[in-house]
Parts: C-alpha cells; sequence; structure tokens
C-alpha cells in the first residue's frame, strides 16, 4: 500500500511538470520589456524581445500578443528553435478581449516571422502562428518566410498586407545530414493576403495544405511577373522537385494589377512539382480591367530547369473573366481538367482550357482528361478546348457555349497527335451575349493596390469583402442570349443567380473543318462548301521563352528584389504560347426561338456540382434534354 501511494505521488509529480513546463510570454504594447512576460499584469512590450523570446523557449510554449496592441517591428530577427517539434509546437498567437482587433505587427522594412537556421540547411519546425495581423509601412520583404528547411507549420487566421510576398516558402542552403532542403508539412488557412507587390504565396513545399485564404490585389509592382499565387520549386536542381500540394477553397481576385488592368496569371506553377491538386477556388477578374496576360490557373514551364508537372489535378475550380487563357498545362503527365466552370463576360478569353499551353520541355504532355468542364467563352476567336502536343488526350463530356457572331471560333480544336481523338462526346452551343450581373447589396470595396506602395491600415478591424460591381459599368449585350445575375460571397462562392436565357434547341450536326495556320498571315477556311478568310492566332508568347531570355530575365529579376529579401525572390519568367492547332472540329445547333424569359435560381452550387436535372425553365444554357449551366 505503501509503495502503491509512493507510484501514485511520483505520477500526480510528473503529470503537474509536464503541465507546468507549457510556459505562455505576454506581449502588450503597453509593457516593459524589463519584465519577465510569464504573466498577463507584467508583459513584455516589443516585438524584439518577443522574437528573442521565442528562440530560447522550451518546446511548447508560447508567445502572446495582446488583441488591440500595435507592434513596431525594426529589427530583422531570425527565428529557430531546435526544442520545437511537430508534437509540441511552439506557437506565436494572441490574448485578451475577443472584441478587440487582433495584434498588429507592423515592418519598417523587415520580414516578420522569419524562420531560417544559419549555415547549411538543417530541419527545424513545430511552429504555430494564428490571430495575427501583419502589416508592412514601406518596402519590406516578407510577411513569413520559410528557409532552410523549415517544417510543420500551421499558419492560421492571418492577415497579411503590404509586403513584397505575403509567404515565401523559399529553398535552402546545401544539406546537412537529415536535411531534405525542403519544407515539409506546411498549412496556410483562413487567411487574407491583400496587397502585396508581387506575390500573396511564393514557393513550395512538401505534403503541405494552403486552404480556405482570401487573395487580393495581390502583383501589382510588375506587369506579367506579378500573381496572386505562384508556386514553384524552390532550389533550382534537376534532383529536386516539391510533392504532394494541396490548394483547395480559395478565393483569387484583382491578380497583377497594372496601370488599372491584370496583367499577371492570377495562379502560375512553375518549376518540378508531383501530386498538385487545384480543387473548389474561385478565381475572379474585373470585365473591362483585363489584359490578355491576365490568365487563370497555368501550369508549366518558366524557369530555367527542364521543368515537369506529374499527377495534376485541377478540378470544381470556378473562373470569371481571366483573359487569354482559363486553363492550361503543358509538360503534365497524368493530368485530370473536371468540373471546372469557367465563363468569360467580356472579350478578352480566347484559349479556355489548353494543353499544351506553351513550348514544352523533354517531358511532353501525356495521359491528360478533359471532362465535365462547363464553358462560356465570348471572344469572337475563341476556343473551347485546344488540344495538341505529341500524345493523344480525352476530352468528353464537356459543354461549351461560343459567342454566335463570329464562325472562327472552335468549341474543340485538334491538332498534332490529337487530330484524330473522339471529341464526339460534348456539347456545343453558341449565344449572343454573356453578362455577369453582381446585384448583391452593397459592401466596402477592398482597395486594391495598383503600382503603389500599400499604406499603412488605419482600422485593423475592417472587415475585408469583395469588390462589388460599379453599377454604371457596361454590360456585353448584342441580343438576346445569357445573362447571368451572380451573388457572391465574402469567400467568392456563388449564392444565387438570376438568369435571362435563350431557348436552344438541339445538336443537328458536326462539321469538319481544314485550316491551314501559318504566323499571323491570312489563310483560307472551307467550311460546309462556303469560304472565309481567317487571321492566323498568334501564339501567346511574350517573348521571353528561349533560355538565354529566360536567364537575363532571372538576373533582372533577382537584382531587383535581393535587396528586400534573404533569398531572392524570382517570378516567373514566361507566360505561355499556344503551338498552332492545325485541324478543328466544330459543333453547330439551330436555336428553335429567341423567347427569352427570367428566372432565379439559388440553389446553383448543388445543381452544378451534383448535375441535378432541373426544368428547361430553370436553366441558362439547355441542350439534349439536361441542363448545361444554371
Amino acid at each position: 500500500m505503501k509503495l502503491t501511494s509512493i507510484l501514485f505521488s511520483g505520477l500526480l509529480l510528473a503529470v503537474s511538470a509536464s503541465a507546468a513546463s507549457a510556459q505562455n510570454y505576454y506581449v502588450c504594447d503597453n509593457g516593459d520589456d524589463n519584465n519577465n512576460g510569464r504573466t498577463e499584469t507584467a508583459p513584455f512590450r516589443s516585438y524584439e524581445k518577443a522574437m528573442d523570446t521565442f528562440n530560447k523557449m522550451a518546446a511548447g510554449d508560447s508567445i502572446l500578443f495582446c488583441r488591440g496592441g500595435v507592434f513596431p517591428a525594426t529589427k530583422l530577427k531570425k527565428l529557430a528553435n531546435s526544442n520545437c517539434s511537430s508534437e509540441k509546437n511552439c506557437t506565436i498567437t494572441d490574448y485578451g478581449d475577443d472584441a478587440k482587433p487582433a495584434p498588429m505587427i507592423v515592418s519598417d522594412g523587415i520580414t516578420v516571422f522569419n524562420f531560417q537556421n544559419p549555415g547549411n540547411s538543417s530541419a527545424d519546425g513545430g511552429y504555430h502562428i494564428k490571430n495575427m495581423t501583419l502589416i508592412s509601412k514601406q518596402k519590406a520583404p516578407a510577411g513569413i518566410m520559410l528557409f532552410n528547411d523549415v517544417n510543420d507549420v500551421l499558419m492560421e487566421n492571418l492577415h497579411i498586407e503590404g509586403f513584397t510576398v505575403a509567404v515565401y516558402s523559399a529553398g535552402a542552403n546545401t544539406p546537412n545530414s537529415g536535411s531534405n532542403q525542403a519544407n515539409d508539412r506546411i498549412i496556410l488557412k483562413n487567411s487574407k493576403l491583400l496587397n502585396n507587390k508581387m506575390q500573396g504565396w511564393l514557393g513550395g513545399c512538401n505534403d503541405c495544405v494552403i486552404d480556405n485564404n482570401h487573395f487580393e490585389g495581390n502583383g501589382f509592382g510588375m506587369a506579367l511577373r506579378g500573381h496572386n499565387v505562384y508556386i514553384d520549386s524552390p532550389v533550382k536542381s534537376q534532383n529536386f522537385y516539391n510533392n504532394n500540394i494541396h490548394f483547395t477553397n480559395n478565393t483569387l481576385l484583382n491578380s497583377g494589377r497594372v496601370d488599372g488592368r491584370c496583367q499577371g496569371t492570377s495562379f502560375v506553377v512553375h518549376g518540378i512539382i508531383k501530386n498538385l491538386a487545384i480543387d473548389s477556388n474561385v478565381v475572379r477578374e474585373e470585365v473591362g480591367k483585363t489584359g490578355d496576360n491576365c490568365w487563370g490557373i497555368s501550369v508549366d514551364p518558366g524557369n530555367q530547369l527542364d521543368e515537369s508537372f506529374v499527377g495534376l489535378r485541377i478540378t470544381n475550380n470556378k473562373i470569371f473573366n481571366v483573359g487569354n487563357l482559363g486553363i492550361g498545362c503543358a509538360s503534365c503527365k497524368d493530368v485530370l481538367i473536371a468540373d471546372n466552370l469557367i465563363v468569360d463576360e467580356g472579350e478578352v478569353l480566347r484559349y479556355v482550357i489548353a494543353v499544351p499551353n506553351k513550348h514544352e520541355d523533354s517531358q511532353k504532355s501525356e495521359n491528360v482528361t478533359i471532362r465535365n468542364n462547363k464553358i462560356v467563352a465570348n471572344h469572337d476567336l475563341a476556343y473551347g478546348i485546344s488540344l495538341g502536343g505529341e500524345n493523344r488526350f480525352e476530352a468528353i463530356n464537356n459543354e461549351i457555349s461560343l459567342s454566335s457572331t463570329d464562325s472562327r471560333s472552335k468549341c474543340i480544336n485538334v491538332s498534332n497527335a490529337n487530330l484524330d481523338t473522339d471529341i464526339s462526346n460534348n456539347i456545343c452551343n453558341s449565344h449572343t451575349s454573356v453578362s455577369i450581373i453582381d446585384d448583391s447589396a452593397s459592401t466596402d470595396e477592398v482597395p486594391v493596390a495598383e503600382n503603389t506602395e500599400p499604406e499603412l491600415s488605419v482600422d485593423p478591424t475592417e472587415q475585408v469583402t469583395e469588390q462589388t460591381e460599379n453599377d454604371s459599368q457596361p454590360v456585353y449585350q448584342r441580343g438576346s442570349g445569357l445573362v447571368a445575375s451572380d451573388n457572391t460571397t465574402e469567400n467568392g462562392g456563388d449564392s444565387s443567380l438570376n438568369i435571362t436565357s435563350a431557348d436552344r434547341g438541339i445538336v443537328q450536326d458536326a462539321i469538319t473543318e481544314e485550316t491551314a495556320i501559318s504566323g499571323n498571315e491570312g489563310t483560307s477556311t472551307s467550311i460546309s462548301g462556303s469560304s472565309s478568310t481567317e487571321t492566323g492566332d498568334a501564339p501567346l508568347d511574350d517573348g521571353l521563352s528561349d533560355s538565354t531570355t529566360r536567364s537575363t530575365m532571372l538576373s533582372a529579376s533577382v537584382q531587383d528584389s535581393a535587396s528586400m529579401i534573404d533569398q531572392s525572390i524570382s517570378p516567373e519568367l514566361s507566360e505561355p504560347s499556344i503551338s498552332e492547332p492545325v485541324t478543328t472540329t466544330r459543333v453547330t445547333e439551330s436555336i428553335s426561338s429567341n423567347q427569352t424569359h427570367s428566372v432565379t435560381v439559388d440553389q446553383v452550387a448543388n445543381v452544378i456540382e451534383n448535375d441535378i436535372p432541373v426544368e428547361e425553365s430553370q436553366c441558362r444554357v439547355f441542350a439534349r434534354g439536361r441542363c448545361m449551366m444554371m
């Protein structure tokens, strides 16, 4: 009995010691750095003291900044603590009155949370950052940087604004034993990344998740090279690749605004990447503020490596009003592009889905399936789906509506190895106009930076909401056709659509047209016995495709940003150029009537995702007895 009592007492002592080992360190702008920081009544005062403490504290300890506090960050601190681990995270978060705004750290030209150990790369990590606002009042490299093999990092409920890059998952120095030079198991979720000069996210990682974030107004610093999101394998070696990245449920708005127009791809991927999933995101731009280089989702070669993308899934995304290219990949293998909704309200989107979407490296695109996508394109020369390259692809059950004002638009283009690909199991329609009308309740607009350094936010409690359409903005209507009213929630998801649509007839016939295309010269096209003159399609190429130009631009890009960030930010160097199609198959339809009607649909997302049968009167485009698009 005595022995049992002693053992039980020893167990209680061990449990108490374990609980006591998790120490909170408090920081508030009314504190004093001479305090011990161990209680709310004796907090530290400064960001610098807090970061010094972070580097020395025990596993499981936390740095807590007071809600409502504002903390200047003037001295760069590199953060690395070998005591922290995935089992016992070291945390930076908030404390205090929930009614007050999140703690705000204001950078004076430095990276706020700069996770990197010195010298050669060695694995460290086990860090958790949440409920913080990071603001840069002048040029600063990054809000959060991960460099030299930082693993097991959770970032959540953050607001990061005004930096060169909001979150930079960078590369590594020469590895020590046990280091793979990669940042592993990184999570960024439920955060707002706004008005950062080059990117909201930059870099790569392994086994990581970027979920339910709001990216807006990022990439205003440079046309073509500014993006909301730029995933790139950061170690430039053929032996290095990133694996298993999940980019899901995010909203991307107003990318690369230069001179008042979107001039950069919203979501771009370069490097050597395996098993990338891009699912259930919303990408949206404003009509009239979209340039040719304002692409939606582009996964393709763009740096000095021999690049490839194996195991790529682009699914369930909604893309509105991007320029020239909706979804594209090149040098991609084992690809599924499925169940995406892509709508062009203006007349800028030319290639809605294209594989390959530019010149390929040694890996040629193969085993590509494009299915169940819904497309509305308004450009007179639009291609709904473009299939080319050296291997045959599969395109089935896609539903495409093109502008009826120009016969040169094509539902599906096939060329090279795909000349004989069976594309009969797709639906093609035409329309005379398309508009997405936002009649949602008025909300405060998100200020979008355009070629200026963002100013310090005056009100840290300000809600971030999607920018609403200007009531005076023109809509594109050339007669009866598609008119969609899109009410959008804060995260960009559809809440309802008010639709006016023209009744459509059934698909009647398929006509094959042979098109000889050479550069920009005019060519003759024969369609069903008649002839027309067509201008050949110009490649979508910014002139940076060759390796020499890439290297030159890479050097310039590094010089431009090296002074601002410890490891240079290298924005992508090339936008896609599409190989010229040779043979086109176009499916036409007859329109039985032009009688229009107005309806309201409240369950649009459910219908689109689950293909729920609906009445023709409730459908925007109806063909073959089923609804193409609500």
